[in-house]
């Protein structure tokens, strides 16, 4: 629903002809919103909202930092507004809907204390990385003046995305939504918390910072925009308030809503959707010009490869997710070579065919065996570890019954098992040695058996984080990635002198081939590092721990997704390369 009325908006623009007041128009806009709101509040929400304590918080809440950057952030689409003035309507909306990433680490970094919200893992920066990317690929498919950077249309085209960047950044001050509601939250009175359960309240104070902002902003663009001489006529604003209570209003509740109700950040990679949608409302109306249609195809799957790798996963690992942006990324560059490569020193490299595949086989040979070696190495070492953790585990939790040794120690060996980091291995292991130190001091006088039993276990504890303490070996890795590196840039960088049928076959190949040895690449960087989930994990309705099966429906059903992500990746650049070569 989000989605749906966000991507209304840049239409609501262009039908108003709203970059031609645009604070007036965002004055219309903001009144619809927050009279939306306002009733949406009364209708949902009333009985958190008449106690005679609310009023009296409001009011002192209102006159905060966080409330500021709410008020500037209502001021988001008078600038998009003003961005369409210099570039296309459809330029703007691309490029104004990369707020979800840039809000989604604002909402990141202002909860980072609370552990409100799921951390940002390394994966997801390098899918947010993908999804920008993605978006100004889109951006460059429309009418050519994204990429107008010189002559005359220089400054203009440099305004308008300054001015629409501008505007990204304003809009990701939504998240000081969240900050201003978590804090108003915090400081209710008892008697109106207890009253509602936590989710109705904390949607609750959301709603209300969105309602306030975008009221206090509305007053504040209609002083400019009247300060500025801006004229409206009644039927644009009269559209543009409809528009901001049931297109835009409707994506702000739904929105924020969906934020409240998980802790998963995720969620948000759901809006990359967004530009693609605007795109057809815009198109409806012929307000939208496609220049460059493989631009478009190109961003549009990288902006869906993100949705569906956030939200569905096949595995914990980054392998599979290396494999799929290794497609898009190889896919992207073999069909843009012969356009870009000019630009390199060398020009377009075309390799003699007759020693092409017997120079890559030659190195991908080296890479095979190399990889080979590292898998038959330290695959049975991994094994051999989570074996030791679920025995010593075991045992310990047998001692701890005995009351040979605290229940605690137990704890720090599940740390040392999701330890991801020398210094998390090494407190984990401290504290776990600490309680041996204990044990033994307290079994001085217990039977010779027990303080057999304690010493066997000690040493269990130290030959597996000895063997976990052995980290990459640089030099065996330095190796593997040197053959698979130039193998990958061999495939990407050449090409032999063919053209039709066998240019296409060739660089569906140089697509593939690279993706996969990346894909392994990444798959062995640390075996210990690439198992699919911890060793230990609580086993549901008992007080043990054990090894989970998640549920097989889920499980055939992101393996599906996942499957399908990978093969509509390859279809799509079989598709480009064969109307490049073939069609």
């Amino acid at each position: 629903m989000a989605i749906a009325g966000y991507s209304v908006v840049p239409l609501v623009v262009a039908l108003t002809n709203g970059g031609d007041s645009p604070f007036l128009f965002n004055t219309g806009l903001m009144l619809g919103v927050g009279i939306g709101q306002a009733v949406f509040l009364w209708i949902f929400f009333r009985r958190v909202l008449l106690s005679p304590s609310v009023l009296p918080l409001v009011w002192r809440k209102i006159f905060s930092y966080s409330m500021l950057l709410i008020v500037i952030h209502r001021f988001e689409y008078g600038i998009f507004a003003l961005a369409t003035r210099f570039i296309d309507v459809s330029v703007a909306s691309v490029i104004f809907e990369i707020w979800p990433i840039t809000s989604l680490l604002v909402i990141a970094y202002l909860f980072r204390q609370e552990g409100r919200y799921q951390r940002l893992s390394p994966g997801m920066l390098t899918l947010l990385a993908l999804a920008f990317v993605g978006f100004f690929f889109v951006a460059g498919s429309q009418t050519g003046e994204f990429g107008n950077w010189t002559g005359a249309g220089f400054l203009k085209t440099g305004i308008g995305v300054s001015l629409a960047l501008l505007a990204v950044a304003i809009a990701s001050f939504v998240a000081f939504t969240f900050r201003w509601g978590a804090d108003f939250r915090r400081d209710l009175p008892a008697d109106v918390v207890d009253r509602e359960s936590t989710t109705v309240v904390d949607i609750c104070c959301v709603m209300l910072a969105s309602c306030i902002g975008a009221l206090l902003s509305g007053a504040l663009n209609l002083v400019i925009g009247a300060g500025m001489g801006e004229t409206v006529s009644t039927n644009s604003l009269v559209v543009a308030v409809m528009g901001g209570a049931f297109a835009y209003g409707v994506a702000n509740i739904t929105y924020r809503a969906a934020n409240v109700l998980t802790d998963n950040l995720g969620i948000n990679a759901m809006l990359y959707a967004t530009p693609l949608f605007a795109l057809l409302w815009l198109s409806v109306f012929s307000l939208v010009n496609v220049a460059r249609l493989d631009f478009l195809i190109i961003g549009a799957a990288a902006i869906i490869t993100t949705n569906l790798l956030v939200n569905f996963e096949a595995e914990v690992r980054f392998g599979f997710k290396s494999l799929i942006l290794a497609l898009w990324s190889c896919g992207t560059f073999v069909y843009l070579r012969d356009e870009f490569l000019h630009i390199l020193p060398f020009g377009g490299w075309l390799w003699p065919r007759e020693t092409y595949l017997g120079a890559l086989g030659f190195s991908a040979t080296v890479f095979i065996l190399l990889l080979t070696f590292r898998v038959a190495r330290l695959a049975p070492r991994t094994q051999d570890e989570d074996n030791r953790i679920f025995a010593l585990h075991r045992n310990l939790e047998l001692l701890a019954r005995r009351n040979l040794i605290e229940a605690a120690a137990s704890e720090h060996i599940r740390s040392i098992d999701s330890a991801h980091t020398p210094e998390e291995l090494r407190r984990a292991y401290t504290q776990a040695k600490l309680c041996f130190v204990r044990a033994v001091a307290a079994a001085a006088d217990r039977p010779v058996a027990d303080r057999k039993l304690l010493v066997d276990a000690e040493a269990q504890l130290n030959m597996m984080v000895h063997s976990r303490q052995q980290g990459v070996d640089f030099g065996e890795l330095f190796s593997l990635i040197i053959f698979g590196g130039s193998t990958v840039l061999l495939a990407l960088l050449s090409r032999p002198e063919v053209t039709g049928w066998m240019a296409f076959i060739y660089e569906i190949f140089s697509v593939l081939f690279p993706a996969v040895i990346v894909f392994l690449i990444v798959s062995v960087w640390d075996l210990h590092r690439d198992r699919a989930d911890l060793v230990l994990a609580a086993a549901p309705g008992t007080e043990g721990y054990g090894v989970i099966f998640r549920d097989p429906r889920s499980r055939r059903f992101e393996r599906g997704v996942s499957t399908v992500i990978g093969l509509g990746i390859a279809a799509t650049y079989a598709v480009l390369l064969w109307y490049k070569w073939v069609g």
